[in-house]
């Protein structure tokens, strides 16, 4: 039986490298973790029932559950929809300490001293435990989440073949000033910020392990050598779903994006007797195809 994938939301954190391109955050999660285990990601995690609460909806700006639904689709009910913006800007702030909000006058949050910055330390380790939900935390700090910060960029559905599996709306920000990225020494256990040709080559050569959908939007991304141009693309695509295939073949494990010329035979179960995986990509190059390899996955251009 094929397993039902948990709703999801992750976001892609960037800020300007001097003197010129951006960076990216990213998260090695705990080796023990059941997912993705020791891999490089975005922050990211779970929609939880309470993220579409209309409570919720009174303490934020810049999108309303409508909207919200316009941008994902008909699929997702408004306050399905809604609930993916609070739970991204959640996760962000759980596991690497990025809060998106507005004060009172509606500038965007900033931490302002050492006092406060172990404040909101203390908030981000009891919303970890449970022991608090952001909802009190935004009430009594007198904020409102920024929703309109975080931009929809991706959706990505793990393969059928996974046990666990999860339907992740992706969203790009930029990097608020006034704040710190950090890893949250529980489910992460390093932070980092790299370009994205850096962590694909990092990738390459076993230093740093990508996901494949972080793999991937990141080899999107080292296309564009600006936050701006990205943020430009952004407003202007169209997003599909994307459902990779999972299988196995003499070589290993094998991930087939939907853009790859063999896809649909894979996705009827037909594999191909030849082993030629195509062409080994490099950052800037459009991988259509994952092989894992020692433990990485390595990308493939798989041409007609």
């Amino acid at each position: 039986m094929v397993a039902v994938p948990k709703k999801a939301a992750t976001v892609i954190l960037l800020r300007d490298k001097e003197p010129k391109g951006f960076e990216v955050f990213l998260l090695k999660r705990h080796e023990k973790s059941s997912f993705m285990g020791g891999n490089f990601v975005y922050p990211g995690g779970r929609v939880d029932r309470e993220d579409g609460s209309l409570e919720l909806c009174s303490f934020s700006k810049g999108l309303t559950f409508k909207e919200a639904q316009n941008i994902l689709g008909r699929m997702l009910s408004p306050g399905e929809s809604f609930a993916h913006w609070i739970a991204g800007i959640r996760e962000l702030f759980e596991e690497a300490g990025i809060l998106f909000a507005y004060d009172q006058r509606g500038n965007l949050f900033k931490i302002k001293d050492r006092e406060e910055q172990e404040k909101f330390s203390n908030y981000r380790i009891q919303l970890q435990k449970g022991n608090l939900t952001l909802c009190q935390m935004i009430q009594e700090e007198k904020l409102f989440l920024a929703l309109d910060q975080i931009l929809y960029y991706a959706h990505w559905i793990t393969p059928e073949a996974r046990s666990e599996r999860f339907d992740t709306r992706f969203f790009i920000a930029l990097f608020p000033s006034g704040q710190e990225a950090s890893h949250d020494q529980e489910e992460t256990t390093v932070g980092v910020w790299l370009t994205p040709q850096k962590a694909l080559e990092e990738n390459l050569i076993g230093e740093v392990m990508l996901s494949p959908p972080t793999l991937k939007t990141l080899e999107d991304l080292s296309l564009f050598v600006s936050i701006e141009e990205v943020l430009k693309s952004v407003r202007e695509k169209e997003i599909h779903p994307i459902l990779p295939v999972l299988t196995k073949i003499s070589s290993g494990p094998l991930i087939v994006f939907p853009w790859d010329p063999e896809y649909q035979n894979y996705q009827r179960g037909e594999i191909p007797i030849s082993s030629d995986h195509g062409k080994p990509s490099q950052p800037g190059d459009h991988t259509t195809r994952l092989l894992m390899k020692e433990g990485y996955w390595l990308p493939y251009c798989r041409h007609q």
